[in-house]
């Protein structure tokens, strides 16, 4: 039975009445919008189909009045203003709907709500009651599926007797068959298995929270890390009366960890994250592979990190550190040196953050220790060469030119002293020009051989003839008190060295030794094939078998670590003023690096030192007598002896030169003499073209037209082929490295003449030319 409300009613009476206005009004079209009434009577009835009718029935009544208005009006008059009318009904109509279908849509989401709201009144369960949530079990099961969390429950002996939905799903398992300990276990990855088997009963028996990490199979057969977490639930009198708990699915967290744990063990660096709140502290595989030092170990406590720091640096770098994080730096670097595992010292370079909260607390700091022990060892040896470098640029701007007059005065001093004889006065005079010249002579001489740009005449040479020639000189400069021992192992080849410069060196480092022993002791030089050992100290990826090590050491006061790692700078001493130059050490390690071998000292106080010196081999094959060497025999023929030899000197110093020409006219030769290169080669031209030849080109290595004494040398000997040549310099530079193929070495066979000389050393290397003849 359909019910008419009043308001239909109203709304349709409305309708008629305002059709009858039309009808009998002249301007009937004029009422056309009173319909608009009607429609919304219709509306306050809550029924949206009555209200689309009387709209329809609206619009049928206004079309229809078309033919009931008066006649005589314009058609735009009517027509415009039904038009008008039928839009507004339309319009109307629709946003009433839309109003009445929302407060619809509300008074239902309200009424849910309520509903709602009830039902979990009901399943909400009393604070004062543990056991609630378990008294309704149906309501207790609706409240855990809802979650998606994984919950399960479990009595006081540890059976498990529900899980959730989410359990359920996640496993692809029936809930039948995960409550019981057996099913729960099937789930399990097998690797975790035995821990959970040893672990739950000791949680149970001890009735205390617990979280266990274990992989459990999803129902896609993926296995997934969860967090398992367990919590009594106890009556009022402390007994447990159930077990509540959750698996959170940290799988991606483990994931990102782990990946964490590769990335951290890839670097080099030893990582360290510091919870400053919990006191708890991270580190990477690095500090075990840096250090030696077990991660476990270092982990136990943040301050085991703080007992190996060095002594000398720790309240530095405590201050620095604690002063970061109470104050408001969120980056720092600190530079300390680091006690590792085996008792050696580490240089460290470690880069911290700062992490704080939102108000600046500080919560971690992240650090990062960077091993720079080699990168600075490297960097004070490249100080170290750039030390050399200036030195040496210095000395061999210097070398040349002084060792020219100290040619000229030592030569001239020599004819002095000769012509002096009988003026005992004026010869002592003479004698102190003599030593002081030499001195500076030996200062010369060592400032190059530190700087490695001495020359070098190197050639096979056996090390045990020359360590037992030295003895007996060793001897007489180290007191009684001390003894000398000789020690050769095994069978050592021959090395290529300079013999003089080496026993030089070597007489260096035995006065060093002397110097260091204060009372009784021992100096021992040990010469061996080159060991592993040797090769570890010098760091170097060599073959042993090319090798030969000489060591010299003591028992003496030692070294302090500062003390030896600058040893070998140019003029440092630990000896009082007068007592040292500073170069010994240095000329020794210039001599051997220019020798193409290594030098390491091993040193710490009240022990002793020991200088290890790595020297190359020397290949016996390649030692034989060149092409030069036969055309400096070729100068002592028989057919030159029947006239007196000619010899061309070259010299660019006016001095010099003259002090060589009258040397060579007192020893017997005929003296041509030549500036510069390109005078020479015309000087020679002429004497080809005239059939004289030079039988001897004496020429300094270095010269200032362009030209140096190599150069000269080559272009001399296309001129005439048989020409032996004789070189002469205070300071070869690079001039014979094209040659020699090493730095400051001379090629095999050259002859050389190094200044300052005297006749005799020049009479000395003449006659050795007839004793090779011979």
């Amino acid at each position: 039975m359909i019910k008419i409300r009043p308001l239909q009613i109203a709304s349709v009476l409305s309708l008629i009445a305002v059709f009858g206005l039309d009808s009998q009004t002249p301007l009937g079209f004029a009422h056309g919008d009173l319909y608009l009434i009607g429609v919304l009577l219709a509306a306050f009835t809550g029924s949206l189909r009555f209200m689309w009718t009387l709209a329809g029935l609206s619009i049928a009544l206004t079309v229809l009045g078309i033919w009931l208005s008066p006649e005589g009006l314009p058609m735009r008059y009517w027509l415009t203003n039904r038009l008008m009318s039928i839009t507004e009904l339309v319009a109307l109509t629709a946003l009433t709907s839309y109003v009445i279908i929302r407060l619809r849509r509300s008074r239902m989401e309200k009424h849910q709500w309520r509903r709602e709201y009830r039902n979990l009144k009901k399943l909400t369960p009393s604070p004062d009651n543990p056991l609630s949530p378990f008294q309704y079990s149906s309501q207790f099961q609706l409240f855990a599926d809802a979650i998606p969390q994984t919950i399960w429950t479990a009595t006081a002996e540890g059976g498990i007797d529900f899980v959730n939905r989410a359990f359920a799903r996640s496993t692809g398992r029936q809930r039948e068959d995960l409550i019981n300990h057996a099913g729960w276990l099937g789930s399990v990855h097998p690797d975790d298995k035995p821990l959970v088997i040893a672990k739950w009963p000791e949680v149970i028996a001890e009735g205390k929270e617990y979280e266990l990490e274990v992989r459990v199979q999803r129902h896609d057969g993926k296995w997934r890390w969860l967090l398992v977490q367990g919590t009594p639930v106890k009556d009022a009198d402390g007994r447990i009366i159930k077990w509540c708990g959750s698996a959170i699915d940290i799988d991606d967290l483990y994931r990102l960890a782990e990946r964490f744990e590769h990335v951290a063990s890839t670097t080099v660096d030893a990582i360290s994250d510091w919870d400053i709140v919990n006191n708890v502290i991270w580190w990477n595989q690095g500090v075990n592979t840096l250090f030696g030092y077990e991660r476990e170990d270092m982990m136990s406590d943040p301050t085991v990190w703080t007992s190996h720091v060095h002594p000398e640096d720790r309240d530095r770098i405590l201050d620095t550190l604690w002063g970061a994080i109470r104050g408001d730096t969120e980056e720092l670097m600190m530079n300390y040196r680091f006690i590792r595992q085996d008792g050696s010292i580490a240089e460290i370079e470690e880069h911290a953050r700062v992490v704080r909260d939102q108000s600046g607390q500080a919560l971690r700091l992240v650090g990062g220790m960077s091993d720079v022990t080699e990168r600075n060892e490297m960097a004070e040896q490249l100080g170290h060469a750039q030390r050399l470098q200036t030195v040496g640029e210095l000395t061999g701007g210097m070398a040349h030119d002084f060792n020219n007059l100290l040619t000229v005065i030592q030569g001239n001093n020599e004819l002095l002293t000769e012509a002096l004889k009988d003026n005992p006065e004026l010869a002592d005079m003479s004698d102190m020009i003599r030593q002081a010249s030499e001195k500076a002579e030996a200062l010369v001489q060592r400032l190059l051989a530190f700087a490695r740009r001495q020359s070098l005449e190197p050639q096979a040479t056996d090390v045990v003839d020359l360590i037992n020639s030295i003895q007996p000189l060793v001897r007489r400069v180290i007191p009684a008190r001390v003894k000398l021992e000789l020690v050769i192992k095994d069978k050592i080849p021959a090395v290529m060295i300079d013999p003089g410069q080496l026993e030089h060196a070597l007489l260096n480092l035995c006065l060093n030794a002397r110097d260091a022993i204060a009372d009784n002791g021992c100096i021992r030089i040990v010469a061996s094939s080159a060991s592993a050992e040797s090769m570890t100290l010098v760091k170097k990826e060599l073959d042993a078998e090319n090798w030969v090590a000489i060591a010299v050491e003591d028992d003496g006061q030692g070294m302090t670590e500062d003390v030896r790692r600058h040893a070998l700078d140019p003029f440092f001493t630990t000896k009082r003023n007068g007592e040292g130059s500073g170069l010994g050490l240095s000329m020794v390690y210039g001599f051997v690096k220019q020798s193409g071998g290594y030098l390491d000292i091993q040193s710490s106080p009240g022990v002793g030192t020991v200088i290890h010196l790595l020297l190359p081999v020397a290949d016996i094959d390649a030692i034989g007598l060149d092409q030069q060497q036969k055309r400096l025999q070729s100068c002592n023929s028989p057919k030159v002896a029947e006239r007196k030899p000619v010899v061309l000197v070259v010299e660019d110093d006016e001095l010099v030169l003259q002090y060589a020409e009258r040397q060579f006219r007192e020893l017997g030769y005929q003296v041509l003499s030549a500036n510069h290169g390109e005078q020479a080669l015309d000087v020679l031209r002429q004497r080809v073209t005239a059939n004289k030849p030079v039988d001897l080109l004496f020429t300094d290595v270095r010269m200032s037209d362009g030209m140096n004494g190599p150069q000269l040398a080559r272009e001399a000997t296309m001129i005439q082929a048989d020409l032996p040549v004789m070189f002469t310099s205070g300071y070869t530079e690079d001039a014979f490295d094209q040659e020699s193929g090493s730095p400051g070495h001379l090629p095999a066979g050259t002859l050389f003449l190094s200044k300052p000389w005297r006749r005799a050393d020049l009479a000395q290397k003449l006659a050795g030319l007839t004793s090779s003849e011979d």
